[in-house]
């Protein structure tokens, strides 16, 4: 149900839940507009609530993103948890909103929100506004959520002054990032000759005064299209790569548009909706309406697949770009400390390369980085901070656990330990695919371990044997020295694909369900006792 609310709330409670700052940014712009409405705010990371004071809030008005499949932030899952559960309070005294974001491209699009939204509506609370769910171009949309919401608790006329100052700039905005020039210093393969990968390590350095930033932080790239995916475009089209479309509040040529500020790989929801009432296609009508066909079908093409299977003659540039979604930039785990590094960031690369339809394809940041980023070239990047992410103390004791690319982190961790003479001990799990040509910086991790820098160094490498082993495996084969660590008070970190992060908690879980006589209920009590005490955090994607 939802209803107009009829009196101003005597607080309004602002939650959200981030996986890259976005959610946070929202909450944040929502908090400085209540507050230029005269209204009593707290705005905070759900991470830092007590689910135990849901029932004796007024208004909640809470922003997630969604990660992985359909997932919600880890910082978020003990909150997820406490409303979805059969014991969860009346929330009749609640009156709430929920702004979601996510990626259309993904078949649980949004799903964190929408679970939320249930759950709160199923609790008794009640809506003052619906629940918005937002693509990955969200600003428009969340300021629209945010004006709809204020007005609901204010009324419209009381909201409109608000919603002026905020057109007009007179109302704080914080910038999603500020792009830094870097130039790229080394541009290496990590794998050796006969790996089945190209890993790469990528150093950059910021032409200006560098950005400080620490150790699990992100870099974020503002990436940039292929020429040779642009110059198909503009053919199957058959633009003239010179006619002038708008751009960002200006006029530049449709070439520069596509490679610079549009989607032009990944297909949306939207496109697909656009072309299949310019193109007449009753194909691309029917998956209008069936969402898992759609799904499958985006995965399988791209837009150039579609344009070339399903032509349209007479559309014009400016028609075409209002069908694509804004290119956003991509994030990356840095792998340095800048204790050591100083003005470079570095980064651990994965290429993704594929074929499709007869073709090669090749993911718009990897491929950038990889082919077109070469020693002396620039990019554009900026710092992302995250806060969930941080090593503990030097003293204390850390078990990082980071197969693949997800060693970047633990690197920049062991560099910044490298600059104490005090430290406490230090254990990495490390998984890849074959020892001899995928041991990713094998000659540093042997130089921590000899050093002391580094306790202890455990390997899986999944095709080496007769049978597959990975970091999980790792984990039950040494049960006992994990929970013997974690009693010891070491924070434990864990850094990679959302499918091994899962893998990774259960096999911890079984380990302090045997070791401790518990049930798997306990065992993960004491996680989320971890948890809430940032000694047990996860950087997933």
């Amino acid at each position: 149900m939802t209803v107009t609310a009829t009196e101003r709330p005597k607080l309004v409670t602002i939650l959200y839940a981030t996986e890259t700052g976005a959610s946070e940014d929202v909450a944040g712009a929502l908090s400085r507009e209540a507050e230029a409405a005269d209204l009593t705010v707290t705005c905070q990371d759900v991470a830092d609530f007590d689910p135990e004071d849901l029932d004796t809030l007024d208004v909640l008005l809470f922003v997630t993103s969604t990660t992985g499949e359909g997932e919600v932030p880890y910082t978020a899952e003990e909150f997820f948890e406490a409303v979805e559960s059969e014991d969860c309070p009346d929330l009749s005294g609640i009156r709430y909103s929920v702004l979601a974001l996510g990626d259309s491209t993904y078949e649980q699009f949004c799903e964190a929100g929408k679970r939320l939204d249930r759950a709160l509506a199923t609790a008794g609370a009640v809506r003052i506004q619906d629940r918005v769910d937002c693509d990955v171009d969200y600003e428009d949309t969340a300021a629209q959520w945010r004006g709809s919401v204020l007005a609901k608790l204010i009324g419209e006329e009381a909201a409109k002054p608000v919603a002026e100052a905020e057109i007009a700039g007179s109302v704080e905005r914080s910038p999603r990032y500020e792009p830094l020039t870097a130039c790229v210093t080394e541009n290496r393969i990590l794998t050796a000759p006969g790996s089945t990968k190209a890993t790469r390590h990528i150093a950059l350095e910021f032409v200006d005064e560098p950005p400080a930033y620490a150790p699990g932080d992100a870099l974020g790239l503002i990436a940039h299209n292929d020429d040779g995916v642009v110059d198909a475009l503009l053919k199957a089209l058959s633009f003239d790569p010179a006619i002038q479309v708008p751009s960002n509040g200006r006029m530049i040529s449709v070439a520069s548009a596509l490679a610079e500020s549009y989607e032009i790989c990944a297909l949306t929801p939207r496109f697909i909706e656009g072309w299949s009432k310019l193109a007449s296609s009753p194909g691309l009508e029917a998956l209008q309406s069936d969402d898992k066909a759609r799904i499958a079908f985006m995965h399988a093409n791209h837009v150039i697949d579609v344009i070339r299977q399903y032509p349209i003659s007479g559309l014009s540039a400016e028609e075409f770009i209002s069908l694509l979604r804004p290119l956003q930039p991509r994030l990356y785990s840095i792998a340095s400390s800048q204790r050591v590094t100083a003005r470079e960031v570095h980064l651990t690369v994965a290429p993704v390369e594929y074929e499709l339809h007869g073709e090669a394809r090749r993911g718009v940041a990897t491929g950038q980085l990889v082919l077109r980023a070469p020693v002396g070239s620039q990019v554009q990047v900026y710092i992302q901070p995250n806060e969930h992410f941080r090593p503990p103390a030097p003293t204390t004791p850390i078990i990082m656990i980071g197969p693949g690319t997800g060693i970047a982190p633990f690197r920049g961790f062991l560099q910044e330990r490298s600059c104490e003479t005090n430290r406490g001990k230090a254990w990495l799990l490390f998984g890849e695919r074959n020892r001899e040509f995928d041991f990713l910086y094998r000659e540093e991790l042997e130089g921590y371990l000899s050093d002391g820098i580094l306790t202890r160094l455990d390997t899986a490498f999944s095709r080496d044997g007769s049978e597959k082993v990975y970091v999980q495996h790792r984990i039950a084969e040494h049960a006992d020295d994990i929970v013997a660590w974690i009693d010891a008070g070491a924070h434990i970190y864990i850094c990679g694909d959302a499918g091994m992060a899962n893998d990774v908690h259960d096999a911890i879980v079984q380990a302090l369900a045997r070791s401790k006589q518990l049930d798997a209920g306990g065992a993960e009590n004491i996680l989320n006792t971890m948890r809430r005490a940032k000694r047990y955090q996860r950087d997933v994607y």
